[in-house]
């Protein structure tokens, strides 16, 4: 597993996810080429090799047979924009075929085994993905300075208050221009890019081998109970399901 501030990567030989829904778009795809069943409230359940679903959308993942590769992207105001509007077309979910992905696969089965060492590594195999996905993406613009030093110090002081009013201080900004700002950028509200940083926080920590009530309060979660609803929110699952896999995670936040 790999976080970093607007990705997830999860690449997993064993996936099952009860009914849930989270706000970043989600990519998964058998390395195999074996099929599994996703299920939507509009399509209940439907085979395939590999599918796009939209953020906040419920929906469930069983019957893997294979390794599997899940990217997921916050719905920012660059490629993560461009996703569901040039993809998914106003829809919620969409299939792809065998033939669709096989540019991907020669490229990403290589992961069952290799561990990415470097944000940029990283970074490069989500371009790849999402890039391939797109076809022909338009250039993304540069993230604005503010924005990019906000990022900073939400990360560095996840695990304590972080107020709006301070960080717009910090970059001399009023209150309600860097809100609209932050969400110009990023296409999330503060509050909800916060919450996933606490996220991918808590879970590092759970993953490190901390309980769930030391990785809550470790990510600025206000009880063990909040870290639990918004875990079980973005895996389909609480902390205690993966307590006994805790030891086979090998998890690298950026």
């Amino acid at each position: 597993m790999y976080l970093c501030p607007v990705h997830m990567m999860l690449v997993s030989a064993h996936l099952v996810a009860e009914v849930h829904q989270h706000t970043v778009i989600q990519f998964t795809c058998s390395l195999d080429g074996q099929p599994f069943s996703v299920w939507t409230e509009n399509d209940g359940w439907k085979e395939t090799t590999a599918v796009l679903i939209n953020s906040n959308v419920p929906h469930s993942l069983k019957d893997f047979k294979g390794w599997q590769l899940t990217a997921c992207i916050l719905p920012d105001a660059r490629k993560g924009k461009i996703v569901p509007e040039e993809l998914l077309k106003g829809e919620a979910i969409r299939y792809f075929t065998n033939e669709e992905i096989a540019p991907l696969l020669g490229e990403l089965q290589e992961l069952r085994q290799q561990k990415l060492e470097g944000y940029e590594i990283f970074q490069d195999r989500m371009n790849f993905i999402y890039n391939t996905l797109l076809g022909n993406p338009p250039a993304e613009p540069p993230l604005d300075e503010r924005i990019a030093a906000t990022l900073i110090r939400i990360r560095e002081g996840i695990a304590g208050s972080i107020s709006a009013a301070t960080l717009a201080s910090d970059v001399h900004l009023s209150e309600h221009r860097f809100l609209h700002l932050f969400k110009e950028q990023m296409g999330v509200p503060l509050r909800q890019y916060v919450l996933w940083q606490r996220l991918a926080a808590g879970t590092h920590a759970f993953i490190e081998g901390k309980s769930s009530k030391e990785a809550a309060y470790e990510a600025g979660f206000s009880d063990p109970a909040h870290f639990s609803r918004t875990f079980t929110q973005m895996f389909g699952a609480q902390p205690s399901s993966y307590a006994a896999f805790k030891s086979q995670f090998y998890m690298v936040v950026f």
